[in-house]
């Protein structure tokens, strides 16, 4: 059966213990994928080969290691089964009850990153103002209604989120877009699921929040050594901060290396190549 990319979730991993082939005595170990029918198969995607369906070891009705049938135990329609020593019941389909969200934290990919920003999906409980971050995946079957999962229960959420531009504006802009996305679709509460943590997940590019001890950066106006955050323009240089903004800061440049000031050996960003002389000409008390 052909499903599309957005119905299946690919590169899952499992230890053992949780899926078996059918009728095989041992567990599987490696790769799975999910598909939106909630199947499980062998190897990170339909386009590894081959793939087999796999079985929850502890919802199959054949026998396997983790799961071994008692009887004459039983109560009803259902059976008993001893799993890792704890005696369950296996219910029959339509006894199964629906499955609250799945909690997980994201992280962008370097696709993103160059993008400039991912998209962050959530599923919200308005009976009690409960926010639990999802998968795309999960995401998708809540709106789909999956009856597998407490759809009359939760409301799913997603928020665009900002990764690229300084810091500020970074915070800002995903600040704006959690209390919009929570007045615009009436969700009381999710802006606190962050925490005020609306800089999460932004990197800092190569050039940007490194710091000086003082040996290596001098003001250019003072010359004075410069301790703190810098960071270095494409077309200006060295400049004092963090990152560049659009308010007046200083601008510093690398002290020559192999001098008294900067003894360090000559690198790329110290913005020179010239190997220090043997001996330094002690210039103090005059020029």
């Amino acid at each position: 059966m052909y499903y599309p990319q957005s119905q299946i979730i690919t590169g899952l991993y499992t230890s053992g213990n949780e899926f078996s082939f059918l009728n095989a005595r041992s567990s599987y170990q490696g790769y799975y994928y999910q598909t939106s029918d909630g199947k499980y198969f062998s190897n990170k995607s339909p386009n590894d080969t081959p793939t087999s369906q796999l079985f929850p070891t502890d919802t199959r009705s054949n026998n396997t290691s983790s799961i071994t049938p008692i009887s004459p135990t039983k109560k009803g329609n259902n059976n008993y089964y001893l799993i890792k020593g704890i005696y369950s019941v296996i219910p029959e389909p339509n006894n199964i009850s629906p499955a609250p969200p799945s909690q997980i934290s994201p992280l962008p990919t370097e696709e993103e990153y160059k993008l400039g920003e991912f998209n962050r999906y959530f599923a919200y409980k308005s009976s009690t103002n409960q926010t639990t971050e999802v998968t795309k995946f999960e995401y998708n079957q809540f709106l789909a209604k999956d009856p597998n999962l407490q759809v009359e229960l939760y409301t799913p959420v997603t928020v665009k989120w900002v990764l690229r531009g300084t810091k500020e504006n970074v915070y800002k802009a995903n600040s704006n877009l959690v209390k919009l996305k929570e007045t615009r679709e009436n969700v009381p509460g999710f802006s606190k699921y962050f925490k005020g943590k609306y800089d999460q997940y932004y990197r800092f590019s190569k050039n940007e929040n490194l710091y000086s001890d003082g040996k290596e950066l001098k003001y250019s106006k003072s010359k004075k050594p410069y301790i703190g955050y810098y960071h270095i323009h494409p077309t200006k240089g060295p400049m004092v901060g963090r990152q560049h903004t659009m308010e007046a800061h200083d601008y510093l440049e690398f002290a020559q290396t192999g001098s008294i000031l900067n003894p360090i050996s000559p690198t790329i960003q110290s913005g020179s190549y010239e190997e220090p002389s043997k001996t330094i000409t002690n210039t103090f008390g005059g020029y």
